[in-house]
């Protein structure tokens, strides 16, 4: 989780352009960024769930954050 949290750390914002499948991790990551900029033919999810995961790199912790913790919950738990 270090490397990947490391954009955290940065000095300048990072914003995460999303220009086709975000599935997972690739959310997460964008996620973690300060800012998401999605084309319309983007495609996201968080599909931990459907696999019997744990939705890791950071997706419980961001996620509520941005979206509120009702549909955090409904995408998490779901795996739309």
């Amino acid at each position: 989780y270090q490397r990947f949290l490391s954009v955290r750390s940065l000095p300048v914002p990072v914003i995460a352009a999303i220009n086709g499948p975000a599935i997972g991790a690739g959310l997460c990551f964008a996620l973690a960024c300060d800012m998401r900029i999605a084309a319309h033919k983007a495609k996201m999810g968080l599909t931990f769930a459907t696999l019997g995961l744990h939705p890791g790199m950071g997706a419980t912790h961001f996620l509520p954050q941005i979206v509120g913790p009702q549909v955090a919950s409904e995408l998490l738990l779901t795996g739309k």
